[in-house]
């Protein structure tokens, strides 16, 4: 099937194909952008990995020594149900937890709201 004012024989088909090529050449060069994007992103992500986890190290020995002059310690735990960290100020002398962040209850609380959440999501399922 041809296409066009006379005197131009322009076909359907190659047409097409022509703007497959294009579109595919075009394409071609986007996904190499990203994949170039992507690979900056990630070398970025990893030097800043490093330089975070080097001032983490030095934040946690300044807090440690800080709290052996204070004669306590801090425990940091992963609550099984919530999968949250709970971070506990004890004392060393007698085991007796100073301070928790977040409260007993607070997450007393969230773990109710977690089961009713899952109450409601059984009934309309």
């Amino acid at each position: 099937m041809k296409i066009g004012p006379v005197g131009h024989d322009v076909n359907v088909e190659q047409q097409r194909s022509i703007q497959k090529q294009v579109k595919n050449g075009a394409l071609e060069g986007m996904r190499k952008q990203v994949e170039r994007e992507i690979q900056q992103a990630q070398q970025e992500a990893q030097e800043n990995r490093s330089v975070k986890s080097e001032e983490l190290q030095k934040l946690l020995e300044e807090l440690k020594r800080k709290f052996d002059m204070l004669s306590k310690y801090l425990k940091i735990e992963i609550d099984t149900e919530l999968e949250i960290p709970v971070a506990k100020i004890i004392e060393k002398d007698t085991n007796r937890v100073i301070r928790q962040i977040p409260p007993d209850y607070l997450l007393d609380l969230m773990k109710r709201i977690d089961q009713m959440l899952g109450i409601l999501l059984q009934k309309e399922v």
